[in-house]
């Protein structure tokens, strides 16, 4: 599915999807080429727990919580420069 057929689907409303096929653009833009729905929610504070049940369990699939009345998803990558513990 593309954004627009998702914002279609579920109008204003808060989803959780999965990038299927994504890229990043000179801009660190992350562009979503593929997504699959797969929840929506009433509210942000539901979606985010939903995220963060599938995150714990599964962390490597790329999630995003957005809520469909963007125009675009406007993911921006931030490079982490550091050390981590």
């Amino acid at each position: 599915m593309k954004w627009e057929d998702v914002c279609q689907a579920f109008p204003d409303q808060w989803v959780l999807i999965e990038a299927v096929q994504a890229h990043t653009n000179e801009e660190s833009e992350r562009i979503l080429d593929e997504i699959a729905p797969l929840k929506k929610f009433a509210n942000s504070p539901e979606a985010m727990k939903g995220y963060q049940e599938i995150h714990r369990e599964e962390p490597n699939r790329e999630l995003y919580v957005l809520h469909t009345s963007r125009k675009k998803p406007n993911i921006i990558e931030k490079k982490w420069v550091g050390v981590r513990r």
